[in-house]
């Protein structure tokens, strides 16, 4: 076979250094939100106004879990007067009705259950609209789901800080199981990463925030310009998020106060939540340009940047991974052919360019890990033996996404079907289990 191996080597090496270089350059901005987010953090004052806040949860058949919830609202600290938590279910026998009704909060059942009305978004919309018409008014809506536990201060703090004129806020998204074993321990190390640098320092640089499924406010006034609740798809917490950016809304994260949520503890219930997120983010967004009233908190330019990035900002690191594939697995194939056909010496090129390639992906995963650890080992709290699993298995975690991807490719049914993900209600975790 006629292939001068001295040019493939030569193309792999060029196209290797090209892929890294271009990865530190397009992934600037997250070295400059790492930077951001060690900044201490500005508490807001406190403030004697009181927002009238309406606690929306989905709870469909979440009779297992849903008292660690009850719970938690039973003993906040805000004035019990100035919210009210309404649990939405599907049938009149379910379960969590009683227990909602046992510790005095609301519940709403809803009608509208077609099969292209399943998502949560619907729910939330159906619960708000029967809100609106029975005129009862609040002045913002916090949303949570059914195995959320909030700190005592939760709906305390987040007063507080919609009082600064924040029109859209979140505390830290913290973990009832997160060290239970690897893959909570994971889902955790990406949610952290997601809150304390990448939301913080967009939230620090730009007045934005990333939402991340509940533990969020949105303000009455929000909803209404923009129609109603239309944040209906798979995903409505980045449907939220994107009209946020593309209508400049003055957005915060915050975290001087936690709410927890529980983490898949399987990869198959892992492998499902990804299908859902990924179908969620590549549906089409720009319908959400269409409602609502632009606002002026940034320069034209400044908002165009930043919502671009928050479009993009993950499409370097993915085009890193593919070419790194790319890379290795043309290393692999050519490495083997240049050995059959006596060429040692190039042989040897390949191989460490695909090596070298490889690795230079799996420690940008091991990097990543070892930084959300030590950025958020106060929340994290993982044990060393699951802190070393979670930073050696990252990338293979991660590369479920990958897999998610081709079974919606290949099963365009699971790009629309909201799988509801089972919860246990197990807290392994020692802050909830003493109050703190």
């Amino acid at each position: 076979m006629n292939i001068d191996y001295d040019l493939v080597s030569i193309i792999l090496v060029a196209t290797s250094g090209v892929s890294i270089v271009l990865l530190l350059l397009l992934s600037i901005y997250y070295l400059i939100y790492w930077s951001v987010s060690a900044r201490p953090l500005q508490l807001v004052p406190h403030s004697d106004r009181k927002t009238r806040f309406a606690l929306l949860i989905a709870a469909r058949n979440e009779s297992n879990v849903i008292e660690n919830i009850l719970k938690s609202l039973s003993v906040q600290t805000y004035p019990r007067e100035c919210f009210e938590a309404y649990f939405i279910v599907e049938s009149f026998d379910d379960p969590t009705i009683q227990l909602v009704e046992k510790y005095g909060f609301k519940w709403f059942k809803r009608d509208q259950l077609d099969d292209n009305r399943r998502t949560k978004g619907f729910a939330l919309q159906e619960c708000i609209n029967y809100l609106w018409r029975e005129n009862y008014l609040y002045d913002s809506y916090m949303i949570f789901d059914a195995d959320n536990i909030l700190e005592p201060n939760y709906i305390e703090i987040m007063n507080d800080l919609r009082q600064t004129g924040v029109e859209v806020g979140i505390g830290y998204r913290s973990f009832t199981n997160a060290d239970t074993n690897w893959v909570t321990a994971n889902c955790a190390c990406m949610f952290s990463y997601m809150n304390q640098i990448t939301s913080y320092g967009r939230s620090i640089i730009f007045h934005k925030a990333t939402l991340m499924g509940t533990g969020y406010f949105v303000d009455d006034s929000i909803i209404r310009d923009a129609g109603g609740w239309i944040f209906t798809g798979m995903t409505e917490d980045i449907q939220l998020t994107s009209y946020c950016y593309y209508h400049d809304i003055y957005m915060c994260y915050y975290p001087a106060v936690c709410f927890y949520d529980e983490q898949a503890s399987d990869m198959k219930t892992v492998h499902n939540q990804h299908i859902r997120w990924l179908a969620g983010y590549m549906q089409p967004r720009k319908f959400l340009r269409k409602e609502g009233t632009q606002k002026d908190y940034h320069s034209k330019r400044l908002q165009r940047m930043m919502t671009y990035e928050f479009k993009v900002g993950i499409i370097p690191f993915v085009v890193f991974n593919i070419v790194s594939f790319i890379i290795f697995a043309l290393g692999i194939a050519f490495g083997v052919l240049s050995i059959f056909y006596g060429a040692a010496y190039q042989s040897a090129i390949i191989f460490a360019v695909a090596g070298f390639q490889i690795s230079v992906l799996y420690m940008c995963f091991v990097l990543t890990a070892i930084l959300s650890i030590i950025r958020n080992r106060k929340y994290l709290k993982l044990s060393t033996r699951n802190q070393i699993r979670c930073i050696l298995s990252y990338m293979f975690y991660f590369y479920d996404f990958a897999w998610a991807f081709l079974d919606m490719l290949f099963h365009p049914s699971k790009r629309t079907n909201w799988v509801r993900i089972d919860h246990t209600g197990n807290v392994n975790n020692k802050d909830i289990e003493s109050g703190k």
